[in-house]
């Protein structure tokens, strides 16, 4: 199907009309442009242990926050007000990668294991770890409670993913991960 010839405004009256089919509609219609904007960021934000998904994923967001919070009395087109919202979401998303803050994290949970023990190799009883000892190590070093938060990061789930599965509150993840992160940063 042509998406193109999709009037912008029309899907947002059904939105608002609560239709989601619409919503998915106007969503295949911006993938392109999602994407598109993303692209820019791509190489920044996989330095800092992120991913094109992520990045796709704010971007969306942000088409999200533009749906939300467009008016027909703007003056500008949707199509200029989604970009423009899609761009400060992705923005915003790759500033808080560049806080040094989670380094340590991003490192230990996204990249591989060469890059986590490049991290490590002044202290010399990591440096001679494998990948499987090295992660074992690392889990010593927590407590039972944060190990499982641990695991689950370092396996790629999200906070929500954890939250769920663990039956914790998001916030306690975030807790957890931030007292994983001193740990790390201890021992590096």
């Amino acid at each position: 199907m042509n998406y193109k010839d999709i009037n912008d405004y029309e899907l947002l009256y059904m939105i608002k009309e609560n239709d989601d089919y619409s919503k998915n509609i106007l969503f295949l219609k911006y993938d392109y442009i999602v994407k598109k904007i993303v692209s820019k960021y791509t190489s920044f934000a996989f330095k800092k242990g992120a991913d094109f998904d992520d990045l796709v994923q704010e971007g969306y967001i942000g088409l999200l926050s533009a749906i939300k919070d467009y008016n027909d009395k703007f003056v500008c087109k949707f199509y200029s007000f989604a970009c423009l919202c899609i761009e400060r979401q992705v923005n915003s998303y790759c500033k808080k990668l560049s806080t040094n803050k989670n380094d340590v994290l991003n490192l230990a949970m996204y990249l591989d294991f060469e890059l986590v023990s490049n991290y490590f190799v002044s202290k010399d009883s990591f440096s001679y770890l494998n990948e499987h000892d090295f992660f074992y190590k690392i889990i010593n070093l927590l407590s039972f409670k944060q190990s499982m938060v641990f695991e689950l990061k370092y396996n790629g789930f999200s906070y929500n993913e954890i939250s769920n599965l663990l039956g914790i509150p998001v916030n306690t993840v975030d807790s957890r991960l931030c007292k994983i992160r001193q740990i790390l940063k201890k021992v590096s």
